[in-house]
């Protein structure tokens, strides 16, 4: 078995030609090697029993050779780190006698001898050129080609940065000086992502947080390394949903996925590096500024605005507001995809994996114990949100969007440490969290109505003026009862959130 740590970057087929005359690829003296045809087959039990567990089973014809690889899903964020066995074969058949040598439990208690199928190919032409840098060895593999499940199939142009030897600081290094070229990005999806997929007819769509996986012998530097990779890779996973596709959903998630990185610095503030942890913080808010206007105007047009339900008179105004509205989100996302698609929302992606390897590679001052670590952190945005919260019925609209940001705090905590506590009190918790987090999240988003509707209207010229304010007014009061309900949901939740959302205790 091998461990193989690399860094995806995609590259778009029209600017394929600049990056490899590049001055990144020419000043550290890259040749690549004659092309190859690759052919890799994927296989899976009929219950896709080896994908359920992370573990990915494929033989490759190279020319006249064949190879059998066993892969795991792996750890890491960007920079992958994955185990790898592989053995030469004589054919193109899978052998599964090789593959149960890995030792790995799912291949010998799920898989038959004849329960293999192929699920999808991968058809590549490859090259390959060996980068050396002081002590360190780096592999560049340029593959070009498409991967097919059926009638279905995917282009792929992407570049493997792998650490063949040494440390990581070159592979960052020329990932970054590469990333400021046009038409190159972090990849996050792997070929076998990508196939599964394609065999599964699942459409792109955005991308969720998933659990982070901690345990008690971990230090908080080592579960930060863990949190900040989370972070980082739901982030790169709906650049392209933002970017690419323009998908609404895929704007919010990647909004999540900042805020939730913003709350990791702030929640190992002593442990991550000052300077390195401001610059990511910063550009993490820049990002989600942008971002903000359009999943602003998302909501309000596919939500607000068609949940309004005007009487018929009121007609023509509405389908006025209505076309304003349409032409300030066009505007807001041709922001928003500029700035996911730009150099520095990639080399944000990339100072995210190096942080992350940082805090793994460096050997942490002193061994605190994590659960204490994450006690105190989540301790201390409770008492930030009971703080907040005061005499409840007496906060004004500031105040309720005061205590809404520490709740985000807190859900955000308690979700990174969850792991680390009793799996029914946690999951317990966490939903009374979550509801208490929605309902404030429907308050603030119906207070926020008013200010929106006023910068499209001010916008707008002056002889349109007077049928956009009566429609915004209406909007705006429709919005205002909305919000008082989301307030009396969030009483209602507060109550159980007293009682049960501290689960750490």
């Amino acid at each position: 078995m091998s461990d193989e740590i690399e860094l995806k970057l995609e590259i778009a087929p029209d600017a394929l030609a600049s990056v490899l005359k590049s001055e990144a690829l020419r000043a550290r003296g890259v040749r690549f090697r004659p092309a190859r045809q690759l052919r890799t087959a994927y296989y899976d039990s009929p219950d896709a029993a080896l994908k359920a567990h992370g573990i990915f089973l494929r033989v490759r014809a190279d020319g006249r050779s064949f190879v059998q690889t066993v892969k795991t899903a792996g750890e890491g964020g960007l920079l992958a780190r994955r185990g790898e066995w592989e053995w030469p074969l004589k054919g193109p058949e899978p052998d599964l006698a090789l593959a149960l040598e890995t030792g790995l439990k799912p291949l010998a208690k799920r898989l038959r001898r004849n329960d293999l199928r192929q699920v999808f190919l991968s058809d590549m032409t490859r090259r390959i050129a060996l980068v050396r840098d002081a002590d360190s060895v780096l592999e560049l593999a340029l593959d070009r080609g498409e991967v097919r499940a059926g009638r279905r199939h995917e282009a792929v142009c992407e570049l493997e940065i792998e650490i063949k030897a040494g440390g990581a600081e070159p592979l960052f290094a020329l990932a970054r000086a590469l990333a400021a070229l046009p038409g190159v990005g972090v990849g996050h999806v792997t070929k076998a992502a990508r196939g599964f997929a394609l065999a599964a007819g699942k459409p792109p769509r955005a991308v969720k947080a998933a659990p982070v996986a901690l345990d008690q012998a971990m230090t908080p530097q080592h579960a930060a390394a863990a949190i900040v990779d989370a972070c980082a890779a739901q982030a790169a996973a709906n650049v392209p949903a933002v970017a690419r596709r323009r998908l609404p959903e895929g704007v919010h998630q990647l909004r999540v996925a900042l805020r939730r990185l913003r709350a990791a610095l702030a929640v190992f503030k002593d442990v991550l590096p000052g300077e390195a942890r401001r610059a990511l913080r910063t550009e993490a808010g820049w990002l989600a500024g942008l971002l903000g206007p359009a999943r602003d105007l998302d909501v309000i047009t596919a939500d607000t605005l068609k949940a309004a339900a005007p009487p018929p008179t009121m007609a023509d105004d509405m389908r006025a507001l209505g076309r304003a509205l349409a032409a300030a989100r066009r505007t807001a996302w041709t922001e928003a995809v500029a700035a996911a698609a730009s150099p520095r929302t990639t080399a944000l992606l990339i100072d995210l994996a190096q942080a992350a390897w940082t805090l793994r590679a460096t050997p942490p001052e002193e061994a605190a114990s994590l659960a204490d670590f994450a006690a105190a952190q989540l301790e201390r945005r409770f008492e930030a949100v009971l703080a907040a919260a005061g005499e409840i019925d007496a906060l004004d609209v500031e105040a309720r969007h005061e205590l809404r940001l520490a709740l985000k705090k807190l859900r955000y905590a308690a979700d990174f440490f969850a792991g680390l506590y009793p799996r029914k009190a946690a999951k317990k918790g966490l939903k009374v969290l979550a509801a208490l987090q929605e309902a404030l999240g429907g308050f603030n988003d119906a207070a926020s109505v008013d200010a929106i509707l006023a910068r499209v209207v001010a916008a707008a010229p002056s002889v349109r003026r007077p049928a956009l304010e009566r429609a915004a007014l209406f909007v705006s009061g429709w919005a205002a009862h909305r919000g008082a309900l989301a307030w009396q949901e969030a009483r209602r939740c507060w109550a159980a959130f007293a009682d049960d959302g501290a689960f750490w205790r």
